[in-house]
């Protein structure tokens, strides 16, 4: 059977196309393994950035969408963040042994209910003007963060009773039934450095849910009290007292998007020795976000 000359021009114009659309697919893949084609959307333009429509295609899959990145957050991995706050409240937890075993309870009466708070007004403030984060897992429905910084830790302690802390001996405590404080408060500061880990998981479009935990390592800048009654005026005092000078917190959050919840628990003591044994518990809002 003869073969027309257009016949054996057809087929060699198809084998020649052949080729060349192999070749060039060849070197397409090897250069990059997404090919994304951009069409319009519908005229409200919410099917895509600008009216764009974008269809990847690779070897993740075939995915539609409205934003050129569909596989992740491409956001540098490390990032600075500024100005996290928290607002809580503060409340002790006193694991001392009162009565005749106890140093303090012989020399100076101190008693349990000395140390009784008024946790309403015990505020515990923690600024942190500056976070670090470095986004260890960053897909597009799971996110994993260790971020670290350095900030402010403040106890303010707002006591019901008149305890008093002296200066002379650092140990001596008081509480005088005499006396009627209208204000008696003991606040410490704390410049504190926090490591948190924290997870993130998206629930839906907009919403994610956070969670994480750590540990924060602060050492004691200022101790102070202040009193105020009608027999003593006000009275304020910046001193150590019987205090420890360092302290080490582990640290809990949980929230969804920007509403988010802390809690913190001090491993050490409050105090220098053995015969006060109080550790302050603190819980809030947190403020800004990593």
């Amino acid at each position: 059977m003869k073969t027309s000359p257009i016949t054996k021009s057809i087929i060699l114009a198809m084998t020649m196309a052949a080729t060349f659309t192999a070749n060039a697919q060849d070197k397409t893949m090897s250069t990059t393994d997404t090919v994304i084609l951009q069409g319009e959307a519908g005229k409200d333009g919410k099917d895509g950035e600008d009216g764009n429509l974008n269809l990847s295609i690779s070897n993740h899959g075939v995915k539609v969408s409205n934003k050129k990145d569909v596989y992740g957050d491409k956001s540098p991995r490390l990032q600075t963040h500024w100005g996290l706050v928290d607002l809580g409240l503060n409340f002790i937890q006193d694991q001392s042994i009162y009565g005749t075993g106890n140093a303090l309870s012989n020399q100076y009466g101190v008693q349990e209910d000395w140390f009784d708070l008024r946790n309403g007004r015990s505020w515990n403030v923690n600024i942190y003007p500056v976070m670090v984060n470095y986004k260890v897992i960053r897909n597009k429905s799971f996110k994993l963060n260790l971020y670290s910084g350095i900030g402010l830790q403040i106890y303010n302690f707002r006591y019901k009773t008149n305890l008093t802390h002296h200066s002379d001996p650092k140990d001596r405590l008081s509480n005088d039934p005499g006396a009627s404080f209208t204000k008696n408060k003991l606040s410490q500061n704390f410049l504190t450095v926090p490591l948190m880990v924290n997870f993130n998981h998206k629930l839906d479009k907009k919403n994610w849910l956070t969670y994480g935990f750590g540990a924060s390592a602060g050492y004691n800048l200022n101790t102070w009290t202040k009193q105020q009654s009608k027999e003593f005026g006000t009275q304020k005092n910046h001193d150590l007292y019987n205090f420890n000078e360092f302290n080490v917190n582990v640290i809990g959050e949980i929230g969804i998007n920007s509403l988010r919840f802390f809690a913190s628990y001090q491993l050490t003591n409050m105090y220098k020795g053995t015969d006060l044994k109080q550790q302050p518990i603190s819980f809030g809002i947190r403020f800004g976000q990593i």
